[in-house]
């Protein structure tokens, strides 16, 4: 269990790091920020965790956004924070433990 616990924190480090280094002009660390919220989300397991995997959308919409460009300005910017938060609390709410499923197949 001491080593999930690493994992777990350590995913949740990167996330951060990640997420603060993209806001500060490296878009490209928003899909790390996106992963390392996902694995903490998932090893965190089905109480904090569900909470936390719909936090994904944000940096992965952002992700999205600017690696097609499609980022211009800060109203676009805010539309696609705005987006990536209501896809990730419509999935908690709709979905719930189907987030988790794309890693199920590794633990089997």
């Amino acid at each position: 269990m001491p080593l999930f616990t690493f994992i777990a924190y350590s995913a949740l480090i990167v996330a951060v790091a990640s997420f603060i280094l993209a806001l500060m002009g490296k878009h490209l660390f928003y899909w790390a920020a996106a992963a390392g919220i996902y694995v903490f989300s998932f090893i965190a397991g089905f109480s904090i965790g569900q909470l936390t995997v719909g936090l994904t959308f944000v940096p992965l919409t952002m992700a999205i956004g600017y690696t097609f460009g499609w980022i211009k300005n800060r109203a676009h910017r805010t539309a696609f924070l705005c987006f990536g938060a209501l896809i990730g609390g419509f999935l908690v709410l709709y979905a719930g433990d189907l987030l988790f499923y794309p890693l199920f197949p590794i633990f089997d």
